[in-house]
């Protein structure tokens, strides 16, 4: 069921029927340089499972063109409590459409979605962007989002 319908693209919560998309999406984003991680097909599996539990602050979406049925791209968002905000964060944690279909506004109308289901259930939308990816911080950028003078620490356990 579309969630969000918007001129030529649809978005929807990811089911299980989107299995094999989701997976081939997610390689292609860890392929695509955007992360400096490699891409891992146990964690995908592990991550496309946890989203059908449908855990309070996870949240799983598919993108697809509306006139063709393709799969063009997806989104994993999740949440926190920040008391510096005074409220929940939302986190963009991944953000991927698929290179063929880049400069098509479907990244754009994600954006737009995610503000416009979000604004009264978060404070902020916070995002990480490779240094490198000017198009992405661009598109960004133009949408409204700015560093906010942190930096991304990272430790894993």
């Amino acid at each position: 069921m579309p969630i969000g319908n918007k001129e030529f693209m649809i978005i929807r919560n990811i089911t299980e029927n989107d299995r094999q998309a989701f997976y081939e999406l997610e390689k292609q984003f860890y392929c695509s340089g955007a992360t400096h991680r490699p891409y891992n097909a146990a964690i995908t599996e592990k991550t496309f499972n946890y989203l059908l539990c449908k855990h309070e602050n996870l949240w799983g979406y598919l993108m697809e063109d509306i006139n063709t049925g393709e799969d063009v791209g997806y989104a994993l968002l999740t949440s926190y409590w920040c008391n510096e905000d005074g409220g929940v964060v939302l986190i963009i944690d991944e953000f991927f459409i698929a290179e063929d279909q880049r400069g098509k506004g479907y990244g754009t109308l994600f954006l737009e979605f995610v503000e416009n289901e979000f604004k009264d259930k978060a404070v902020s939308i916070t995002l990480e962007v490779v240094t490198t990816n000017l198009n992405a911080k661009n598109l960004y950028k133009k949408k409204g989002y700015f560093p906010d003078g942190f930096e991304v620490l990272t430790k894993k356990l």
